[in-house]
């Protein structure tokens, strides 16, 4: 199977953009906020999440040696922009956060109850699937000390749980030189995939 790419340039245009409209993201009751489809661009432009963001900003950081000069000054313009809003905006990133966390874990969890009933069918599509779970690891991060959250973490626990017992460890499910920002002892379930069948419980 050929490795999922990502491409630095279309994920540091989205962030950018991102940038421009998370104000008023933030002060929308939208979850999955879709951004400006008449701005001019290569691409069609994603549902914009603060898990998304998060994500996204990830790949950047690993692939920063391949970004040229400007687009490094770029990438720094656009952290900082969206660090600034988050601190003045706190409530309302961390409200927001808290509800795509939700989100995230139910898709998440939907995704693993459709394995368990099409195993063959669905096992193949666990690199992509399995943003869901990085996202919420990122969301869990950007949340911590947050009323509740441990009744996610248990959660989540329990899911991880289910994935464990149709796990197999093998090569990181992305390109490799994302490795570097996914570090296989703290994000376990990129390194591998499951099983195309499992034993009956």
């Amino acid at each position: 199977m050929t490795a999922i790419q990502f491409d630095p340039s279309v994920d540091l245009e989205v962030c950018e953009a991102m940038a421009e409209e998370f104000n008023d993201y933030l002060n929308s009751a939208v979850l999955y906020w879709q951004m400006n489809p008449a701005k001019p661009s290569s691409h069609a432009w994603p549902r914009m999440t603060i898990g998304g963001g998060l994500e996204r900003l990830c790949r950047l950081r690993a692939y920063k040696n391949e970004l040229t000069p400007e687009q490094q000054t770029r990438l720094e313009r656009v952290q900082n922009k969206l660090e600034a809003i988050r601190g003045a905006r706190t409530v309302r990133y961390r409200t927001k956060a808290a509800r795509e966390l939700q989100s995230r874990l139910d898709a998440w969890e939907w995704f693993l109850d459709d394995y368990t009933n099409r195993p063959q069918e669905l096992a193949a599509y666990y690199p992509s699937e399995v943003r869901d779970r990085l996202k919420i690891a990122l969301l869990i991060d950007a949340l911590q000390g947050e009323p509740g959250l441990g009744d996610k973490l248990g959660r989540l626990q329990a899911l991880d749980e289910r994935l464990r017992a149709d796990f197999v460890s093998g090569e990181f499910v992305w390109h490799p030189g994302l490795a570097v920002a996914f570090p296989s002892d703290q994000y376990w379930w990129l390194y591998g995939g499951v099983k195309e069948a499992r034993q009956s419980a």
